[in-house]
């Protein structure tokens, strides 16, 4: 009986454990939105840059960027989200080091990439 009680309780916490982290696909509308919104967040922070902004502004908003891109779920697109996310990295780090010329292209390159995400992404949907 104990045996069985154990089992039991198991299968009880395997139940509820497993339909607790159960994550659902993201719909068409969050992925799309998750792009635009890291599209839009890239632009500022380019925008931002061009317009003679500090550094610092424009770190946080390359790191809100970076955060938002975190929601671009999707299988397909996986490889260049990541690919982009590394060129985002690079633009921070550039700028942290006071290389604002180094860090335009990297914006530009990111938004560029973006940009593709968006269409591929379209285009699959």
């Amino acid at each position: 009986m104990n045996i069985f009680k154990k089992i039991l309780a198991t299968v009880a916490m395997a139940a509820m454990t497993s339909s607790a982290f159960a994550v659902a696909n993201p719909s068409y509308e969050d992925v799309k939105a998750a792009i635009d919104n890291t599209l839009a967040k890239v632009e500022e922070a380019k925008a931002a840059l061009d317009n003679g902004a500090n550094n610092e502004a424009v770190i946080d908003l390359v790191t809100d960027a970076r955060q938002l891109q975190k929601d671009i779920a999707n299988n397909v697109l996986d490889l260049k989200r990541n690919q982009a996310s590394n060129v985002l990295k690079q633009a921070r780090a550039a700028l942290q080091s006071n290389e604002p010329q180094s860090a335009k292209e990297s914006l530009t390159d990111a938004l560029n990439r973006y940009k593709e995400i968006k269409q591929l992404y379209a285009s699959n949907h």
